[in-house]
């Protein structure tokens, strides 16, 4: 028997995981070339929610209700980490808030938990 094709929402907080792991990268790097070693290692250690969601997010294809649950988790951290960097002043925050708000709706929409609870063979 076939397996059902993912759900949109589903694809959609993947397709999201990986443009915020993009912009991390890219943060990662210009801020290394701005401010140095330690200044890449301040963005990466900020962004370690959305490294979690990204490993969550290669595994949806193949995984259960674990991935969605602990993607939803480190899509919460991601709205922390974003309001605590609109807090210090920090405008790039609104991109990790707007990121994780919508894989954390992506992820809670009851196509996606039928996804995950599917049946494998």
């Amino acid at each position: 028997m076939a397996q059902p094709p993912m759900p949109g929402s589903v694809r959609a907080a993947r397709v999201l995981a990986y443009v915020a792991t993009g912009l991390v990268a890219l943060g990662a790097v210009v801020t290394g070339a701005v401010a140095g070693p330690a200044g890449a290692g301040a963005a990466l250690g900020s962004a370690i929610p959305v490294i979690g969601v990204f490993i969550c997010a290669l595994c949806f294809a193949r995984s259960g209700s674990g991935a969605r649950v602990t993607a939803i988790v480190f899509a919460s951290f991601m709205i922390l980490f974003g309001l605590g960097a609109l807090g210090r002043g920090i405008p790039a925050g609104i991109v990790q808030l707007g990121l994780g708000i919508a894989i954390v709706a992506a992820l809670s929409q009851r196509q996606s938990g039928d996804w995950f609870r599917r049946p494998r063979h």
